[in-house]
């Protein structure tokens, strides 16, 4: 097992979102999480993610209790999540938001990881120094992806993916 939300709640002013959700992720596992808009999904990755704190129940990720973690050291642990609406930063480049995204390491190889980001998404290595803000809907979706495989995740959160791109 990598990840548990081990009986978590939430509640927002006195309303229940949801009560005692457990989820286990095992390595290599796929999940979706589904419901009607209001159910809960964005604030559940929200709450592995640190950027929520749960009404109750706890987070636990490769063994350790990571509840109320700042999120900086949940992507430190091994968590990225690719936000809802993208949130790239606009008035940088899709060169430094890569770089950002790999603000918690401190390794040589994050110019390797650039490039394979580019070579994964090309549209995203020929407007390299393109400020992010101009890119289109399906090119800044494409870039919060990189950005969130940056940091080298174990375990990727990925809320509406497809918000933005094309088929292609």
């Amino acid at each position: 097992m990598i990840a548990l939300a081990d009986k978590i709640s939430k509640s927002f002013g006195g309303r229940v979102l949801y009560s005692n959700a457990t989820l286990q992720l095992n390595a290599g596992e796929r999940w979706a999480l589904v419901g009607p808009n209001g159910a809960g999904k964005t604030t559940t990755m929200k709450t592995i993610m640190g950027l929520v704190k749960p009404t109750s129940g706890r987070v636990i990720f490769e063994g350790q209790d990571i509840t109320g973690r700042q999120t900086y050291q949940v992507v430190k642990n091994g968590i990225s999540l690719v936000p809802e609406g993208r949130q790239i930063l606009q008035d940088m480049s899709v060169y430094e938001n890569l770089e950002m995204g790999a603000y918690t390491r401190k390794d040589k190889e994050i110019e390797a990881d650039i490039k394979k980001v580019f070579k994964r998404f090309p549209i995203l290595d020929e407007r390299s120094y393109q400020l992010g803000g101009t890119l289109s809907g399906g090119q800044q979706q494409m870039l919060a992806i990189g950005r969130a495989l940056m940091a080298r995740p174990k375990l990727l959160l990925l809320d509406e993916p497809s918000m933005g791109l094309a088929p292609l």
